[in-house]
């Protein structure tokens, strides 16, 4: 039964997802004309690997400090290669974020006796990622509330994202705030007796003790976004869109959080119609010119999340070659004792 229900999420979740295509085709969002007017430029696709590649390095980085505190025993290459794996399924999982799921299952793999800790830092990376993203457009809305007056449906999305990032601010300086030893040892008592929960509390208390830690993951991730957003920007510009980096601060942010949402892979449909509509929202008079440049990027990102299959091979390889060697230590020891 279990089987059968996931089936039909998925079946269901697919034919959502090609009906938003097939809306984005028949509104004709995308400017396919403008598109293969860019798209083959040789200068454009190199530009988009090297700014995807330094936002892939940064999350990389970044996940590398969240496993180190956990003391899990994943070297940085080893996070880099499953960074590029997670990348890779981006290409065929729901959403923009379903490689994740793939890093997840890989880390329990290579850490049995902390699967928790192992899980944790995957989801702790994306929760990160995603607050730092939203933090982007809420604070750039700040210098442009003139958009909240001329529309009620971004003055409605700016009060939540406002609200979204004070209340994680609010939250970050709690967790962090040098509560009385009691107070924390009394805690971490009650943890003991939760099971899941009480040993993901007790694996978040470990940033507490590493501020430099949680400082460089922010950092990190306003770097990678930063990157991103630049990447729309200058493809923006060989598209000849007329809109200052500030308003790019806002939009790509924002719409880039709602390609997320899990119906096709690389958010293709739902990006579309998130650039289209944010380009309207804050008065661009051709709004298909958003539908466009998401479309070019996908393109490109679909292209460099080619790469991770690379890596993917390579990482099976070697779970093979570690299970052979492993499965044949049982017979030269006993060759060994008989001899």
């Amino acid at each position: 039964m279990k089987s059968n229900k996931r089936s039909l999420k998925i079946v269901l979740k697919v034919l959502l997802g090609m009906l938003v295509v097939g809306y984005v085709l028949h509104s004709r969002m995308v400017d396919f004309s403008a598109l293969g007017a860019v798209i083959f430029r040789p200068l454009n696709l190199l530009l988009s690997f090297v700014f995807l590649a330094f936002s892939l390095v940064c999350v990389a980085i970044r996940w590398n400090y969240l496993v180190r505190v956990q003391k899990l025993s994943l070297p940085f290459k080893q996070v880099f290669s499953l960074t590029m794996i997670g990348s890779f399924f981006n290409n065929f999982m729901p959403g923009s974020v379903g490689g994740d799921l793939i890093k997840a299952w890989y880390m329990v793999g290579e850490e049995p006796q902390k699967k928790t800790r192992a899980v944790l830092t995957v989801l702790l990376d994306r929760a990160i990622g995603l607050f730092v993203i939203i933090s982007y457009s809420a604070i750039t809305l700040l210098f442009y509330k003139q958009w909240l007056n001329e529309q009620v449906q971004l003055r409605v999305l700016g009060f939540s994202l406002w609200a979204i990032t004070g209340g994680g601010f609010l939250l970050v300086g709690l967790f962090f705030l040098p509560w009385n030893e009691r107070v924390v040892k009394a805690i971490e008592s009650l943890t003991v007796r939760l099971g899941l929960l009480g040993r993901i509390a007790q694996s978040l208390s470990l940033y507490r003790k590493n501020i430099l830690c949680a400082a460089a993951v922010l950092v990190l991730s306003a770097t990678s976004i930063l990157g991103i957003i630049v990447l729309y920007s200058i493809q923006g510009n060989g598209l000849g869109i007329q809109i200052n980096f500030s308003q790019y601060l806002f939009i790509v942010p924002m719409a880039l959080t709602v390609s997320a949402i899990p119906l096709l892979p690389a958010g293709i449909g739902v990006g579309q119609v998130a650039f289209y509509t944010l380009f309207k929202w804050v008065g661009i008079e051709n709004p298909e010119q958003g539908a466009t440049l998401c479309t070019l990027v996908q393109i490109y990102t679909l292209l460099f999340n080619l790469i991770g299959g690379y890596f993917f091979i390579r990482y099976k390889k070697g779970i093979k070659k570690h299970l052979e060697q492993h499965s044949n230590e049982p017979a030269s020891e006993q060759m060994s004792a008989v001899g």
